[in-house]
């Protein structure tokens, strides 16, 4: 018997991905780690998402001339978004991904550092269901939103910030589009604090 073949087209799957200016970025921190410390974490954490996403064409949305350095260099399609604030970041990013032809955007923070294969946020679903849906991904206090999984063509209107796992809820309901909540234990470890830092390490080691 044969395996059944995947029943997305992976070619129409787009990943988006803010990243903040290097030397901004993690400032929580900064009275644990020192600002090169800092920034090779933040470093560590974005080049592993950008792993994960690896079967599809990936946007780096960045209003940074090193971060667009650095992301050309991994081979990703930069997105220049000068506009403040991470919720234009994503629209920015997404309506890049839907002019390119992806029908469906997958929406990951930078700082997730046991991030691992994207392609497994798809299994099982079809394409029909993945562009009437919306899948949130939530951080391991179910307060924030690690990754967002949507239609391109979908009007979404990103709400990050305090809450946005709730918030975004409420959008999809809004939208009349299903809501698909998937908890992964890696997906959920992200790192803004010194408590989330002391969590993913012992989990992995950060180097």
């Amino acid at each position: 018997m044969t395996s059944a073949q995947p029943t997305i087209d992976y070619s129409r799957v787009g990943v988006v991905i803010p990243v903040k200016a290097f030397d901004q970025a993690k400032e929580r921190l900064s009275d644990l780690l020192t600002p090169a410390e800092r920034i090779a974490l933040t470093k560590y954490c974005a080049e592993q998402v950008i792993r994960a996403a690896e079967k599809f064409e990936t946007f780096v949305v960045c209003d940074d001339p090193q971060v667009a350095q650095w992301a050309r260099a991994l081979s990703t399609q930069v997105v220049w978004q000068p506009e403040i604030g991470l919720n234009l970041a994503v629209r920015a990013g997404v309506e890049v991904a839907k002019s390119r032809g992806k029908t469906l955007a997958i929406v990951s923070h930078s700082d997730l550092p046991l991030a691992t294969d994207f392609a497994a946020l798809l299994v099982g679903q079809t394409g029909e269901l993945l562009n009437s849906s919306v899948t949130l991904v939530p951080d391991r206090h179910h307060d924030g939103t690690n990754i967002i999984v949507l239609p391109t063509d979908s009007g979404f209107e990103f709400r990050y910030g305090k809450h946005s796992f709730d918030a975004h809820q409420q959008m999809a309901k809004k939208l009349g589009l299903q809501t698909r909540v998937l908890d992964d234990a890696n997906l959920a470890v992200d790192i803004d604090t010194a408590e989330d830092l002391a969590f993913a390490q012992k989990l992995k080691n950060l180097g």
